[in-house]
């Protein structure tokens, strides 16, 4: 009987430190920064993200999940394109939730709101942009 017992305080402990896992599961299974890589029709451009980072398209940045990101893409001949890359709700809340309300803890709650973990973007970015029009306007 005394095996037994051991067994299931073993069982008890691995099931609490499983739980305690998933405290901050977001932040530590998909970090605070994601890579997002950015097209566009046509090739070639050149896209400023936040007024920082300046990379040629197609290309990837590495963005801070704590806030939403703006970039400006632009090439000779075409308008150039301001956007908003929007953090959503990752699925990864739910996991921050089911261990929180298990172990009492909104402690891991906080921590992956704060540090970015509850949020994630499109992992692919598609921008098209516009060919300037250079018709001369008729003369009056």
């Amino acid at each position: 009987m005394r095996g037994g017992a051991i067994a299931l305080r073993l069982s008890s402990i691995g099931l609490l430190a499983g739980l305690v896992s998933l405290s901050g599961c977001g932040t530590w299974w998909h970090g605070d920064h994601q890579s997002v890589t950015i097209f566009t029709t046509p090739l070639e451009a050149q896209a400023v993200v936040d007024d920082r980072v300046h990379l040629i398209v197609p290309g990837t940045v590495s963005l801070s999940r704590k806030a939403d990101h703006q970039a400006v893409v632009t090439k000779e001949g075409y308008e150039p394109k301001t956007m908003t890359l929007t953090r959503t709700w990752s699925w990864w809340v739910l996991g921050d939730i089911f261990g929180c309300v298990i172990i009492f803890s909104p402690a891991c709650i906080s921590s992956d709101k704060d540090n970015g973990g509850y949020y994630t973007f499109d992992d692919k970015v598609y921008v098209t942009l516009e060919k300037k029009n250079t018709q001369l306007p008729p003369y009056q």
